[in-house]
């Protein structure tokens, strides 16, 4: 009954294959055997450092003592995994080996140069490209004045090189307020005192009201922005970084038998021995040789893989035997076998005799 059972769900795993033959197939004989599943597994942790910079908290720094710097190894400072026998990395720094120095990207100053503003901390208005009115109003007024000339005006030692908009500033940087585009109506205003005849301020742009000119969205106006490299503090500490690398290496074989290897890998069978310790000894008094033989194999085999690179936090070892039934049956005039495997009871068909044809 388990193997017609086991044979049914295999058979709605294939579309091909026609259901209606599990129904006649008479079941002749059933050989039970066991595969023997022998699984190593050894939990390793790997260290490895380097130079790290980062923005100075002096509210958390520590001054390192000189008898400390002098004997700092990574494996001086015990790190414990979260679980055991997964994988996973761990990151954070040496105590003692932070050192705090004056940041040179901004000289110590916290703030560095707004490159996008040129330090004026104005940029062309995206809303109305840097005219100054609203989107479909024509000021003909603006660019035909002889005291204004040409509009638009792309004098690029006067304004930033990107942005095709000379500009007009008083006081110097960071006078936002002061600054206007070359052609717009507010530089109308400051040559003749009045505004452009036949524009109201309805017809202004309403985010930069005229000037065609706005707020650098980089600096906020100011000219300077943070340094990036100490986040406006000016110091920056330089560290050494622990990377710590917990990696569980598994082996596992199975003894011969007539259902693949790969589809073993699924199947569950019951634990007949199971050992955990620091160092586990290779297995020398099963019946069957072959596991003896490959238990000492792959004990040498992660031993002399760690050897200089990483060394052996816990190891363990186990034997399950996974029940596997060969069972030969009758359909029609054929014969053939198929086997069930596992404590799920899965099924392998080699051959399965009777398939649907798509012509």
């Amino acid at each position: 009954m388990e193997c017609r059972e086991a044979l049914e769900q295999e058979v709605k795993r294939h579309r091909c294959w026609k259901s209606k033959s599990v129904k006649k197939m008479n079941f002749d004989n059933i050989e039970t055997s066991t595969s023997i599943q022998y699984v190593l597994e050894s939990y390793t942790e790997a260290r490895s450092v380097s130079e790290a910079t980062e923005a100075a908290n002096f509210s958390g720094l520590e001054e390192p003592s000189c008898s400390m710097m002098s004997s700092l190894s990574p494996w001086d400072f015990e790190v414990i995994p979260s679980q055991n026998f997964v994988d996973q990395v761990r990151i954070f720094e040496m105590p003692g080996s932070s050192q705090v120095n004056p940041c040179s990207a901004c000289n110590s100053v916290g703030t560095i140069h707004c490159f996008n503003c040129r330090g004026y901390g104005t940029d062309k208005c995206s809303f109305c490209r840097g005219t100054g009115m609203k989107s479909g109003v024509a000021h003909p007024a603006v660019y035909t004045h002889p005291m204004i000339a040409t509009f638009p005006h792309a004098d690029i030692s006067r304004g930033y090189s990107s942005s095709s908009t000379a500009m007009v500033r008083h006081g110097g940087s960071g006078s936002g307020s002061n600054t206007y585009g070359i052609g717009t109506p507010m530089h109308f205003m400051s040559k003749t005192g009045v505004p452009p005849p036949g524009i109201g301020t309805h017809d202004l742009c309403y985010m930069c009201h005229g000037r065609g000119i706005k707020e650098c969205h980089q600096c906020k106006g100011g000219g300077k922005k943070p340094c990036t490299s100490c986040s406006g503090t000016g110091s920056i500490k330089n560290y050494t970084r622990i990377k710590v690398y917990f990696k569980n290496s598994r082996s596992e074989h199975y003894t011969t038998c007539e259902v693949p290897e790969k589809l073993l890998l699924g199947a569950e069978g019951k634990l007949i021995f199971d050992e955990e310790a620091d160092y586990v000894a290779p297995i020398s008094k099963y019946p069957q040789e072959d596991v003896n033989k490959i238990s000492r194999q792959f004990c040498e085999q992660h031993l002399q893989k760690c050897m200089g690179v990483c060394r052996v936090i816990r190891q363990r070892h186990c034997i399950n035997a996974i029940p596997i039934g060969k069972v030969h049956f009758t359909l029609g005039n054929e014969k053939g076998v198929f086997y069930v495997y596992g404590n799920q009871k899965l099924c392998y068909f080699p051959h399965f005799p009777s398939k649907c044809v798509i012509l």
